[in-house]
């Protein structure tokens, strides 16, 4: 085979997937094309940085993540056994497209459950006995924080939690996330106004904090966490603790994701939980 032959081979043609996206990265792929970079690879997810976004794209047998993009296929088929690490990524309208394959959004999902119309009292049943803290991250700042709708104090507490811990999502920042998306679903459904307008003040300032504090990865989900946006096993455990589902087995399902991450989300909600318990356990919805 002469030289020339080889240069006239046509490039392999890029498999196509269809896949399920979370609405939160709508607006990023309802854009024009970008461009974005791998910053890793496993069997069952890679991880995509587009400027200051990160979008997730994995398989079905994954954990469903509210930056997510779900592909109809199982880990075992090693769907990315060829994007590489800093691999270009081109991102267009409903699709994100590697060298060797193409990903298709054929449907999309809301990260933010519907929860059920609940009663302190009930919720307080319903996290009776569940942890609300974690070995070596501080909970007393952050408890006091929610429970004084103070957007000033909260941003003070999420200086000294973001990026504490190893891991692309450190310990920190999940119990934060929790805690913060806890407060946005539940307060929402309990009409806790004061506690969602700390929320809506100190939102930029912790977007911007963890944009500087911790990995691209942690800080995408705590921007999800203040609207409300969450991971499938905590979404769940929210939609339990509001009356639909068994509390315990979906507090059980979101203790095994990751090594830390599961446990301190699970803790940051239950402690968010009990903040707005207590602040509708008090005469005049939480005033003292």
């Amino acid at each position: 085979m002469t030289a020339s032959a080889v240069q006239a081979r046509p490039a392999p043609v890029p498999v196509r997937v269809p896949a399920a996206a979370s609405v939160a990265v709508r607006p990023l792929l309802a854009s024009g094309d970008a461009h974005g970079e791998v910053l890793g690879v496993s069997s069952h997810a890679v991880w995509i940085r587009v400027g200051d976004d990160v979008v997730v794209v994995s398989t079905r047998d994954a954990t469903r993540l509210p930056i997510g993009v779900e592909i109809a296929v199982l880990a075992a088929a090693d769907p990315f056994g060829s994007i590489e690490h800093r691999e270009r990524v081109t991102v267009g309208p409903a699709l994100i497209a590697f060298e060797g394959l193409t990903v298709e959004v054929v449907r999309w999902w809301d990260p933010r459950p519907t929860l059920a119309p609940t009663h302190p009292q009930e919720l307080a049943a319903r996290i009776r006995g569940l942890p609300s803290s974690v070995p070596d991250v501080e909970t007393q700042r952050l408890r006091l924080a929610l429970s004084t709708w103070s957007p000033s104090e909260l941003c003070s507490v999420a200086a000294a939690l973001l990026g504490r811990g190893p891991g692309l999502t450190p310990e920190g920042d999940d119990y934060l996330a929790g805690a913060l998306a806890a407060t946005r679903t539940l307060g929402s459904t309990l009409g806790a106004e004061q506690a969602l307008a700390m929320l809506d003040d100190a939102g930029p300032r912790l977007t911007v904090a963890a944009r500087i504090r911790t990995t691209a990865f942690s800080a995408a989900l705590i921007r999800c966490a203040l609207r409300g946006e969450v991971a499938a096993p905590a979404a769940a455990f929210l939609r339990a603790l509001a009356g639909r589902g068994d509390v315990l087995e979906a507090h059980r399902h979101l203790l095994s994701v990751g090594h830390s991450s599961g446990p301190a989300l699970a803790a940051g909600i239950v402690l968010g939980t009990e903040t707005l318990n207590q602040l509708h356990s008090t005469p005049n919805g939480g005033l003292q």
